[in-house]
């Protein structure tokens, strides 16, 4: 395995960080304590710190000796507002919220390679050590981009590392080109007359039979605008409309919301133009009115060949007692490290996070998962394997 440059104290301290983070997660856009931690422990190694960038972003940069172009590491800090059921000495000490995804192991292997790659004098290049806010919702890493991140901290390519508990510990799994899925959140507030569900149906807007051909609808979209050899989901998570207790009475407003996935970000664009269509059109046919939002959350995320190769590269001499693959299955999740991949060339690795190379562990965002630590040496001696490459 490579030398990660911690011995056994470092890595006890990196994994207690680890643990001090789980017990205090922090949602999306509210992540000032862990970036308040990460910062100080940069300054601490002796990077130079930049906070607040895009929300409670972080970026630590380790100079260089100029040989090489700068290039970035990223993890992502937020938690989810999931109340934890882990029942661990380290489980979350805030109702509601939980690090459901990993996201306290990704920013403590980032901080643990910072101390690593800061005792072993200046590399040959600039490293930004990027730590995001706000993966989960609300687009923590455009935030960034608009806050001038590439632009303040020029980058030529930029790579990300996430953990899979559907892998085995320490297996890396990436692939060349498109590997996980553009997201879209639609939301439908549909208005008309209510009224008497029984004795007057005829003086009302029927919106549940609105939304109805909506959803119908929604599958014929992706039936016949988009080549069957296309992969694209479109799927209602919520309808919302009148009371339970009041089955007679006809709603006035009623609500549909639900997700679009998709590889590419042209028919990305012309999928929001179907899902507004055919709203506008089931407005008109049943005489109410209708508001449509397609929030595309996320942008497909496309690795680069050369980043991809050497991610690749550095995965293998990290992993001589497991294995590394780059023919990982297509995902329709989503990530918004997308959104890095639009401005700057980089690469998305996961590695594995289950107990043993037969075993998973629980599915992420789930109310007992948590990070297997026998993991965090793996993904320190990664990054630092990634930071020794050549261009």
């Amino acid at each position: 395995m490579t030398n990660t440059l911690l011995d056994a104290r470092d890595l006890d301290r990196i994994t207690r960080l680890r643990r001090d983070l789980h017990a205090h997660p922090e949602l999306s856009l509210k992540e000032e304590r862990t970036a308040g931690v990460v910062a100080g422990l940069l300054r601490e190694f002796g990077l130079e710190v930049t906070e607040r960038i895009g929300g409670f972003g972080v970026v630590g940069t380790l100079r260089g000796t100029g040989e090489g172009a700068p290039i970035a590491f990223r993890a992502d800090m937020d938690a989810l507002a999931i109340h934890e059921e882990s029942g661990l000495p380290h489980a979350s000490t805030r109702t509601g919220v939980m690090h459901a995804c990993g996201h306290d192991g990704h920013t403590a292997m980032l901080a643990g390679a910072a101390l690593a790659l800061s005792r072993r004098g200046p590399p040959t290049r600039d490293i930004r050590f990027v730590f995001q806010p706000a993966e989960e919702q609300f687009g923590g890493a455009r935030r960034m981009i608009a806050d001038g991140l590439f632009d303040r901290f020029p980058a030529s390519a930029i790579y990300g590392l996430h953990n899979a508990p559907g892998l085995p510990l320490g297996c890396f799994a990436t692939r060349h080109g498109p590997m996980m899925a553009a997201a879209a959140a639609f939301r439908l507030v549909l208005t008309g007359a209510g009224g008497h569900a029984g004795s007057a149906p005829h003086r009302a807007c029927d919106l549940t039979l609105a939304q109805a051909e909506f959803v119908m609808g929604l599958q014929t979209v992706v039936r016949r605008s988009f080549s069957p050899l296309e992969p694209i989901v479109l799927t209602v998570g919520h309808v919302g409309g009148g009371s339970f207790d009041a089955p007679n009475i006809m709603p006035s407003v009623l609500t549909v919301s639900g997700t679009a996935r998709c590889f590419d970000w042209d028919l990305a664009q012309l999928l929001s133009r179907r899902i507004e269509n055919l709203a506008q059109n089931v407005a008109s046919i049943h005489g109410c009115t209708v508001t449509v939002e397609v929030d595309w959350e996320a942008r497909p995320l496309v690795n680069s060949p050369p980043e991809t190769g050497r991610a690749i590269a550095a995965a293998k001499s990290v992993a001589d007692h497991t294995e590394v693959r780059s023919d990982l299955p297509l995902t329709t999740g989503g990530e918004d490290f997308a959104d890095f991949l639009a401005h700057v060339p980089g690469a998305y690795m996961l590695l594995g996070n289950a107990g043993t190379p037969d075993s998973t562990r629980l599915p992420l965002h789930t109310a007992s998962y948590d990070f297997n630590d026998a993991a965090i040496p793996l993904g320190i001696a990664y990054w630092v394997s990634l930071a020794g490459l050549p261009d």
